[in-house]
């Protein structure tokens, strides 16, 4: 499956600054969480089968009739660091229902890293803002007034067949910890 790239908004922006490192990070954004705070909360903001939308079909080229959709936010304190969308297609889920079936129970995290059968594509960077579809994923779930907020997208290979994705918006908080 191709993304169609030249449908992504790109906002106009300086560059990410601070954000950079976590930007460009290539393991577990969770773990280097945990690491710089000593823990890391994973909050589940919905799970479940629906329709794909314009962005799933326009930008990730979804031609499935539905899709296995995860929002989920991580934070440490009740400090809010990074929202996060899972979007696997109903026929890449079919492959191994098995496999996907732990995220009722764990972090996708769990699903990419050490994973054989999960290859990691180069992750995509880009700043969103009010005009963007994904801007507006986050703030359905947080009132914070963001002006800007950078996207770390990917997509992952599942046993050679077919691809799943994860959006990944960077909050400014995270500038703090560095």
């Amino acid at each position: 499956m191709s993304i169609n790239y030249q449908s992504l908004l790109i906002a106009d922006t300086k560059g990410p600054g601070l954000l950079k490192d976590w930007l460009e990070y290539q393991g577990s954004l969770t773990d280097k969480l945990k690491a710089m705070t000593g823990d890391a909360e994973l909050e589940r903001l919905s799970q479940n089968w629906s329709i794909p939308n314009w962005w799933d079909k326009y930008v990730l080229c979804i031609q499935d009739k539905s899709i296995f959709q995860r929002e989920i936010v991580m934070k440490n304190q009740g400090i809010v660091y990074w929202y996060a969308r899972s979007v696997i297609p109903q026929s890449c889920y079919a492959l191994k229902p098995e496999f996907f079936n732990r995220l009722e129970n764990e972090s996708i995290r769990n699903l990419i890293f050490d994973e054989s059968s999960v290859r990691r594509l180069p992750i995509l960077c880009y700043p969103v803002d009010q005009l963007n579809l994904e801007f507006h994923w986050v703030k359905k779930y947080i009132g914070s007034e963001y002006s800007q907020m950078w996207v770390r997208f990917t997509e992952l290979v599942f046993q050679e067949k077919s691809s799943f994705y994860l959006v990944e918006i960077l909050l400014p908080e995270l500038e703090n910890l560095l």
